[in-house]
C-alpha cells in the first residue's frame, strides 16, 4: 500500500507549534505509514537551526517560505503543495492554518485539517474566514479539551472537532533524568517571556519562601519579549532576589537542566497543552502549574503534581514547599510513570495517522459514490 503523503504548514519560530510539527514528522518517518513534508513560515534563530537538523537526521523533507508579504507566502506555499502532491494538508496554529487551507483548496488537496494549539485571540476578519473555511475542512484538531471548548465558544462546528494531545519526544528528557534524591534542590522554569506567562507570581512566591526562612534557588530559561524579560529582572531587583534567581536565556540543553532539577514550575494565565510541563513530568520532576486552561488536564493535584490558584503567590509558595519535599518525590514518581502513555510520540503519531486514514477513506468513498 502506498504511503499517505501529508504536508504540514506552520511557523518556524520555535513555539509549541514548531515543536509539534517536527515531533509528528519524526514520528511519521519512524513509523513508515506516512510520508511527511514540513513547510515553515521562515523565522531565523538558533531554534530554527535545531529543528532543521532534527528533520535532516530523520530524513524528512522540509522547505521554508517567506513570512511576508502574504502574496509571496501563498505563492510559495502553493508551489510546495503542487510539487509534493499531498493527500492531506495540515495547518498548524493561527494564522498559518488559514493560509494552509486556502492553498490546499486552490491546489485541490483531498483532505484539509486545522490544528489549534492555544486560546487564540482572532482578528474579526480571520475568525470569519476560519468559519468559512470550516465548511470544507475535514477535521479540526484541538490539542486539549480546554482548546476544544474555546473553539466551540467561537462558533466553530462541534461535529468536526477532535481532541488529540500534543506529541512529545520524551527520549532525551528520560535519558537525561537523575534520581530525585540526587537532583539539585532547584526550581526550574522554561516558560517563554510573554503576556501569556505569569512570571511575577512565581517570583513573588520565591520571595515569600525566603521570608518564611525557606529560601529556594530558581533558574529561568527561555527567550521572549524584551519588555517582559525586563520586567522580570526589575521584579527580581525590587524583591531582593538577586542571590536566588538566575536568568539563563535561550538554552539548547534544556533536558539536562530539567533532569537535574527537583522541581519544575509553569506559572501561566492559559495554555493549549504545555509541552515543557509534559517533558518535565516525564523527566521525573515534581511539577507545579497554575489552575488554568490546558494545565489542569495534565496535573492531578497531590497525585501527579501540584496546582496553585492563578495570581496567588502564597498558594504558589505552598506548592513549592511541598514539591521540594517527600510529597514532591511521590508525585514525581507517579507522573514519570504515567506521562509517556498519555503524550508519548508513538501514541500521538498513531492517533493522527488513524485520523488521516479515516478521513482519506471517507473522502474516497464519497467520491466513489458520487461517481457511481
Amino acid at each position: 500500500m502506498a504511503k499517505l503523503r501529508v504536508l504540514y504548514f506552520g511557523s518556524g519560530g520555535g513555539k509549541g507549534v514548531t515543536h509539534m510539527m517536527v515531533n509528528l514528522a519524526v514520528g511519521h518517518a519512524r513509523g513508515g505509514r506516512v510520508e511527511p513534508c514540513i513547510v515553515f513560515r521562515r523565522k531565523r534563530g538558533p531554534l530554527a537551526e535545531v529543528f532543521c537538523r532534527q528533520l535532516k537526521e530523520a530524513g524528512v523533507a522540509y522547505r521554508e517560505v517567506q513570512p511576508r508579504p502574504r502574496s509571496a507566502t501563498m505563492a510559495q506555499l502553493g508551489d510546495a503543495i503542487r510539487e509534493f502532491r499531498p493527500d492531506v494538508v495540515v495547518g498548524q496554529g493561527y494564522p498559518e492554518h488559514l493560509r494552509a487551507r486556502e492553498a490546499g483548496l486552490e491546489a485541490g488537496v483531498p483532505v484539509l485539517l486545522q490544528v489549534e494549539q492555544n486560546h487564540e485571540r482572532y482578528k474579526w476578519l480571520d475568525l470569519r474566514r476560519s468559519k468559512q473555511l470550516a465548511a470544507c475542512t475535514d477535521a479540526i484538531v484541538a490539542v486539549s479539551q480546554a482548546v476544544a471548548a474555546h473553539l466551540r465558544s467561537l462558533g466553530l462546528p462541534a461535529d468536526k472537532l477532535r481532541v488529540i494531545y500534543n506529541a512529545v519526544r520524551l527520549d532525551r528528557f528520560c535519558s537525561a533524568a537523575r534520581p530525585f534524591a540526587e537532583r539539585e534542590p532547584v526550581v526550574m522554569s522554561t516558560a517563554r517571556f510573554g503576556r501569556q506567562k505569569d512570571h511575577a507570581t512565581l517570583l513573588r512566591a520565591v520571595a515569600l519562601l525566603r521570608d518564611r526562612g525557606r529560601p529556594v534557588r530558581l533558574r529561568m530559561a527561555g527567550s521572549g519579549k524584551r519588555l517582559q524579560r525586563w520586567h522580570a529582572r526589575w521584579l527580581v531587583y525590587r524583591l531582593g532576589l538577586g542571590n536566588c534567581v538566575e536568568f539563563l536565556g535561550q538554552r539548547s540543553d534544556v533536558p539536562e537542566l530539567v533532569g537535574r532539577s527537583r522541581v519544575f514550575v509553569l506559572s501561566t494565565h492559559f495554555e493549549g497543552l504545555p509541552l515543557g510541563l509534559i517533558e518535565a513530568m516525564a523527566s521525573g520532576c515534581a511539577v507545579i502549574g497554575t489552575r488554568a486552561p490546558g494545565v489542569e488536564e495534565l496535573i492531578e493535584h497531590g497525585r501527579t503534581g501540584f496546582l496553585a490558584a492563578p495570581g496567588d503567590p502564597a498558594a504558589m509558595a505552598d506548592c513549592l514547599e511541598a514539591a521540594l519535599g517527600a510529597e514532591g518525590e511521590r508525585c514525581a514518581a507517579v507522573a514519570r510513570e504515567e506521562t509517556p502513555g498519555v503524550c508519548g510520540l508513538e501514541r500521538i503519531t498513531a492517533e493522527y495517522e488513524n485520523l488521516f486514514d479515516e478521513l482519506v477513506a471517507a473522502k474516497r468513498a464519497a467520491r466513489g459514490g458520487a461517481g457511481g
